[in-house]
């Protein structure tokens, strides 16, 4: 569902990584790239008529609406990171299966925000005026496997790759918190700046504490559905130069 809508924004908006190969025994390549793991340049340098070494460095952003456990989410994806891979090619040619891997995950942020609108945090539902912020924190360095295309069997110049595989992440940790003014309208609706609202930081308003309770519980929602993300999908279209 969403990991469909991340592709296609991702492909269109910007990611970029260097396609850059070469199939015989010597010479390499530069190369650039978009796709899901960024905007990104590579250099590839041959190891012999089966074997290429790429290592290059991926970066930008794209947003991306996302709704997760019922809330609707604008998402900002952002990428940062160098990355070294080696290609197999079992057939000295185009084909090519690749594993290395990234030395950091995307990072997530997530803003929901509402203007006496209802949210359903945890196991309540609230009419808000303020802001839902989330950070989906998927680690450090993050193994890669995948298969691709690309490269010229011999000779020099301009050539295209495409590449398909899988980011290995962290499990997600999720932080979550919330700014300005609700009030509890499960069983009636209510005004969040009227009589029945609070300050949903107010650590001296019985209200406010029930509401950071339901926080939690949404947290921890929050961080079962993004375990998807555990596991990102790589898609990357390049352009590259061997010489």
């Amino acid at each position: 569902m969403m990991k469909s809508k991340l592709l296609l924004a991702a492909c269109l908006a910007g990611g970029v990584s260097v396609a850059g190969a070469a199939e015989d025994a010597s010479g390499g390549g530069l190369g650039v790239r978009v796709g899901t793991s960024g905007i990104g340049a590579e250099y590839a340098l041959a190891l012999g008529s089966h074997f290429d070494l790429r290592a290059g460095y991926y970066f930008g952003s794209f947003s991306q609406g996302v709704t997760e456990d019922g809330i609707d989410y604008d998402g900002d994806f952002r990428f940062n990171a160098g990355a070294v891979m080696l290609d197999y090619r079992p057939f000295a040619g185009g084909f090519r299966i690749s594993a290395g891997g990234y030395t950091g995950a995307p990072e997530i942020k997530l803003v929901a925000e509402g203007d006496n609108e209802q949210f359903d945090v945890g196991n309540r539902q609230y009419t808000a005026d303020g802001r839902l912020d989330g950070d989906i924190d998927l680690g450090g360095a993050a193994p890669y496997v995948g298969i691709g295309w690309g490269g010229r069997p011999s000779g020099t110049g301009f050539g295209f790759s495409f590449d398909v595989g899988v980011m290995f992440t962290s499990s997600p940790g999720i932080s979550l918190t919330a700014t300005g003014n609700a009030c509890d309208s499960t069983v009636v609706a209510c005004n969040p700046n009227g009589l029945a609202g609070f300050d949903v930081n107010d650590p001296n308003d019985p209200r406010a504490q029930a509401f950071q309770s339901e926080l939690e519980q949404e947290r921890q929602n929050l961080e079962d559905d993004a375990k998807d993300y555990k596991y990102w999908p790589v898609v990357n279209l390049g352009v590259h130069y061997r010489f």
